[in-house]
């Protein structure tokens, strides 16, 4: 698994603009309005102008304004557990397709394949979440004040968390050639659930890494 995702690593930006197009153009993301600026606290709206994905941003994260107050980690916490949901729902959403039988069978094992990575950018992305939540309360297991040598560990491993989650998104997309799923039109299905993941996990991850840039 660690080969394959060093593999699929420098074929990241290009799987990022194939999803980037799913996103705009439909492929079964929700059509789900931005809300208008003054809906979004200034804090939440500032830090999300610095994302790939503002709007969505904005959307997703404005319901934990109140509970993110203006923490950076709280914020990261907050993006990290967006993301975790989506990609509960991207997993389950392809696996239904699998169970469905509409598939060819390499497209059936592609959808096994694409579950599998989803269920490993669920784990990445839950350790991430709840490195976020001890560094939102600032103490660590043992519950005793972080330090910042701490503090600095736990957003290095967070920042590559979110980042191998980032390239599983990927690698569930490319699994799925038209030719071998059976038509683009699985494809493309498959690429708009897995779209919304990739676009909030790269907005996680932008934030994480802004917070680290702040960082002594």
């Amino acid at each position: 698994m660690a080969l394959r995702r060093r593999v699929v690593v420098s074929m990241l930006p290009l799987l990022l603009l194939a999803l980037s197009m799913s996103w705009c153009c439909g492929g079964g993301a929700e059509a789900r309005p931005a809300p208008s600026s003054d809906a979004v606290p200034g804090f939440v709206r500032s830090w999300c102008a610095g994302t790939e994905y503002p709007a969505l941003c904005d959307a997703t994260l404005a319901p934990y304004a109140a509970a993110v107050g203006s923490s950076p980690a709280r914020l990261s916490w907050a993006a990290l557990t967006v993301t975790l949901g989506g990609a509960r729902a991207a997993a389950a959403a392809v696996k239904a397709m699998a169970a469905a039988g509409r598939l060819a069978p390499a497209g059936a094992e592609a959808a096994r394949d694409c579950v599998s990575m989803l269920g490993d950018a669920e784990d990445l992305l839950r350790q991430a979440a709840e490195a976020m939540a001890r560094l939102g309360g600032q103490s660590n297991k043992s519950g005793r004040a972080a330090t910042s040598r701490d503090v600095r560990f736990q957003v290095d491993s967070v920042q590559a968390w979110a980042s191998a989650a980032l390239t599983d998104d990927g690698m569930c997309v490319e699994g799925f050639r038209a030719e071998a799923a059976g038509g683009g039109g699985v494809r493309e299905a498959v690429r708009g659930h897995v779209a919304r993941v990739a676009h909030l996990t790269a907005n996680a991850l932008g934030i994480v890494n802004a917070m680290a840039k702040q960082m002594p």
